[in-house]
């Protein structure tokens, strides 16, 4: 149902980040406040949801079912083993930051929901003579995860579903505290799909990396700092001198975010690069063996908790030889996606 809504920031409760009243008849109407502030009123459980971003749409289907899934972006559909039951005609988007506000009115969501670094400001701008909301919500984001995955079970009614996914979350996320305290935490040179790019603090992969137990190797670095030409905490480019001096103890190199597994002999070649790069050739990783693979899907699966807990496994073996993150990754996909698993998604094949 189409909701109302209202601009601006709210009561205190806004500080606090995302809050949420809900009655006790599914009928009545649900309040939210999302992280910019915004209020937004439905008067009952919303069946219709454009999510931009491949973690944000992963939600909505989690929570709420393909049905639920009135867009998405470009960017995620493209992969048509995760998302066959969605077809070309509910994409409204490049990614989240390239909307096609026509399409998206055209799909008569009741809300769109974009990340709090994507076009949400515009899109609000672009939407308000049409009266659909638009909502922040950052599925990337680590810790958010559980107030998010609430929030949408509240929106669509699904709060059993939502308690669900939480608790599975919540599950691993405390093996993971409890067995990573008091750690020496290894310096984690963290590499996207492309040369000399990494993160800083503030991305949601410097979270998954403290979360392992681990040390973002350029953590430290005050964004403020920088050139704003070199601000973006997701996407940092670093010169391969400062990589070399700050010699990590583990490389770990994203791929591309496709369902379908690496092949072997393509991670073996990729791995076989980065030991062989003048910037890391004489890093304690190269020396002791420790430079890793990892797909975005696993990277990223459920608000990056899988990817934590291999990194974990990979960074303290001893303390996590009983726990499997494939079956973990297993169990989000097939239980959680409804989609085929494809394998395992990481490489360790370092020496």
């Amino acid at each position: 149902m189409t909701g109302f809504l209202r601009g601006g920031i709210v009561s205190a409760m806004a500080a606090l980040g995302l809050s949420m009243l809900v009655s006790s008849a599914w009928a009545e109407p649900i309040r939210i406040v999302d992280e910019s502030g915004y209020e937004a009123n439905f008067d009952g459980p919303v069946k219709r949801i454009v999510a931009l971003n491949r973690y944000n749409t992963e939600f909505v289907r989690a929570v709420a079912g393909s049905d639920a899934v009135a867009g998405l972006d470009r960017d995620a559909w493209m992969d048509r083993d995760y998302w066959p039951e969605i077809e070309e005609a509910r994409v409204v988007a490049a990614n989240q930051g390239q909307i096609d506000y026509e399409s998206v009115v055209a799909q008569k969501p009741d809300l769109l929901i974009v990340p709090r670094n994507g076009a949400w400001q515009e899109a609000r701008e672009k939407l308000a003579p049409f009266g659909i909301p638009v909502v922040v919500l950052t599925g990337w984001d680590v810790l958010k995860h559980e107030e998010n995955v609430s929030m949408l079970g509240l929106l669509t009614g699904n709060k059993d579903r939502a308690d669900g996914l939480n608790a599975f979350f919540r599950k691993h996320m405390d093996l993971l505290a409890e067995r990573v305290s008091g750690v020496e935490q290894p310096k984690v040179y963290f590499e996207a799909d492309r040369e000399n790019v990494t993160i800083l603090k503030g991305s949601g992969w410097h979270d998954m990396i403290a979360a392992a137990g681990g040390r973002s190797l350029f953590g430290d670095i005050d964004v403020a700092t920088l050139p704003e030409s070199n601000r973006n905490v997701n996407i940092f480019t670093v010169e391969p001198e400062d990589i070399a001096a700050a010699n990590p103890d583990v490389v770990l190199r994203l791929t591309p975010a496709v369902l379908a597994a690496v092949p072997a002999e393509k991670a073996q070649a990729l791995v076989a690069e980065l030991k062989a790069r003048p910037a890391l050739a004489d890093s304690n990783a190269v020396k002791d063996g420790k430079v890793y693979l990892m797909s975005y899907y696993v990277a990223g699966g459920v608000s990056k908790m899988v990817g934590a807990l291999q990194l974990a496994k990979w960074l303290h073996p001893d303390r996590f030889a009983d726990v499997d993150p494939d079956a973990v990754m297993r169990e989000w996909i097939e239980a959680w996606q409804g989609a085929k698993y494809p394998g395992r998604h990481t490489s360790s094949e370092s020496r």
